[in-house]
């Protein structure tokens, strides 16, 4: 008797699973749908096993409740990340974008095939000094941006951005220690907003200010807690980026083997959003796939690089090169920063950063 009313609680839980899978996809199966078929088939007995081990204990709708959350809701989870990636690792990677090369400029100097004596006056450089010179009404604007008065009684979203563009504004004519006070303080910003992407966003900010700043430890520390955060809130895909930058660091510094360690992560996550069948990889690759292409692509070749592997790092390297040109495309579907109804939000400035 008991074991009917435990197989029916089972089956009961197993008509539910589904909602709670909605973020992955068996190996063996083609699509979401078949991978999470297959694993609410999977937790079967577990979850006969659990409800039969409680028998006598209680009320069976909470002993149904206590298995579901201890044994079956684990299971499934654990079943269809671990089929998923099966799914992913047959994805084989995208051809790089092919970039279309802008034409030459008309005042372009031609490439000569046979030794050329260079001239013997300078007014060749002085052309270009001339042509290039510092547009006085730009960087008037970029002062005024970057010495902006911080908005009084607004909400924490719209003061964190306001915070993180002055902080861009400010890193863009190099002061970056005014950068990363501005950072700091939108961050305190963000926290209070409670939005992750958000927080991230202003955390990543943060790092970058640290580097230019030349303080890797800061750096590093920063970065690796957006990837804890990351973890936390099973944002796989806000993984990839903070990866990608410790990499960056650590090989920078001469640490290879940690270095590498953190290649090898982006790659597996990147390979896990380019072949999963799970529909939020799927919508999140449409939108970051070429951006998350261009660092594992980077960061392995700065790899190669650390080796001595110079032919094979140049071939990645022109290949980030690609999908970071291609990528700039996508920049105004990404999530953040939000342009808010609000007078402190700077609508050209949405798709401007990773």
């Amino acid at each position: 008797m008991f074991e009917r009313w435990a197989r029916r609680c089972a089956i009961l839980f197993l008509v539910g699973a589904a909602t709670l899978c909605n973020a992955a996809g068996p190996g063996l199966a083609a699509t979401h749908e078949q991978i999470v078929d297959a694993c609410r088939e999977a937790a079967r007995p577990a979850m006969v096993a659990c409800m039969q081990s409680k028998r006598g204990q209680g009320e069976y709708e909470a002993l149904f409740e206590q298995c579901r959350q201890s044994v079956g809701i684990p299971f499934v989870r654990a079943c269809v990340s671990r089929e998923e990636k099966k799914v992913a690792v047959g994805k084989a990677a995208p051809a790089a974008p092919v970039v279309e090369a802008p034409p030459p400029p008309s005042d372009a100097f031609s490439v000569q095939p046979t030794f050329v004596a260079p001239p013997r006056t300078t007014a060749d450089i002085n052309a270009v000094l001339d042509r290039e010179k510092p547009d006085p009404d730009k960087i008037a604007a970029r002062k005024a941006e970057a010495d902006a008065t911080p908005p009084i009684g607004a909400a924490p979203a719209a003061l964190s951005q306001f915070y993180y563009d002055r902080a861009a504004a400010r890193a863009l004519l190099g002061r970056n220690q005014d950068a990363l006070a501005d950072g700091l303080q939108s961050l305190d910003a963000a926290k209070s907003s409670g939005e992750f992407g958000r927080i991230t966003r202003v955390m990543q900010r943060v790092a970058l200010s640290y580097r230019a700043l030349g303080d890797p430890k800061k750096e590093t520390e920063t970065f690796e807690s957006m990837v804890g955060a990351a973890v936390a809130q099973n944002k796989r895909g806000a993984m990839i980026n903070p990866l990608a930058n410790l990499a960056r660091t650590t090989l920078a510094m001469g640490e290879i083997s940690q270095g590498e360690a953190y290649v090898s992560r982006v790659e597996a996550l990147v390979q896990e959003a380019r072949g999963s069948p799970n529909p939020g990889w799927l919508k999140s690759y449409a939108v970051y796939g070429q951006s998350w292409e261009a660092d594992a692509a980077g960061v392995s070749a700065q790899a190669l690089e650390a080796h001595g592997q110079y032919a094979q790092a140049e071939a990645q390297y022109r290949r980030a090169e690609a999908f970071r040109r291609a990528s700039v495309n996508s920049l105004p579907k990404y999530d953040y920063p939000v342009c808010h109804a609000s007078r402190f939000c700077r609508p050209r400035r949405r798709a401007c950063y990773r």
